[in-house]
């Protein structure tokens, strides 16, 4: 994965009709002290142009500084994520300093179930919900990580998998293409 790359401890639970997924990012020290370097090396240079700045360029150096301070924190904070795949809806729970925030979305309208796309080294799973929406979810997982969620699901809930992935479904029943 490489020295920079966070990654996450990944607990998969089947139980009877549903597949529960609970990430926990496990970030690297050497991706958080260059974060904070650059952080502060941004702030440092803003402070030092501060009075030869407009007042729309010093808000937008200030905004970018306190989120970046904010997501720094978010990944000290070891945030968790929680997801639940059932045949009635899929639920990914989010937890950051203490606030949770879920979102359900109900299985007929979520379809493409799979890795990541659009880049080589896929390390999210997504879905689509309704015809336009993408929703993406389990960030800092794994590839492998990420592959065995798929192939939990397709174990244990085979008739969802079949409809929710059925591109990985065909994969993991050994019907790869050479």
């Amino acid at each position: 994965m490489g020295w920079f790359a966070d990654q996450a401890e990944v607990e998969i639970l089947v139980t009877p009709g549903l597949l529960r997924v609970s990430v926990r990012p496990q970030p690297k020290f050497s991706s958080l002290l260059i974060s904070a370097v650059i952080i502060f090396a941004f702030a440092l240079t803003a402070a030092f142009d501060w009075r030869q700045t407009q007042i729309p360029e010093r808000v937008a150096e200030a905004v970018a500084v306190l989120g970046a301070v904010f997501a720094l924190f978010q990944r000290l904070s070891g945030s968790e994520e929680l997801i639940e795949i059932s045949e009635q809806e899929i639920r990914i729970s989010r937890e950051t300093f203490g606030w949770h925030k879920t979102s359900e979305f109900p299985i007929e309208q979520c379809s493409d179930l799979d890795l990541q796309t659009g880049k080589e080294d896929s390390r999210r799973l997504q879905f689509r919900f309704g015809k336009w929406r993408t929703i993406e979810f389990g960030n800092y997982m794994s590839k492998e990580q990420a592959e065995r969620v798929l192939d939990t699901l397709a174990d244990s809930l085979p008739e969802l998998a079949r409809k929710l992935c059925l591109h990985w479904t065909s994969l993991s029943m050994g019907l790869r293409l050479p």
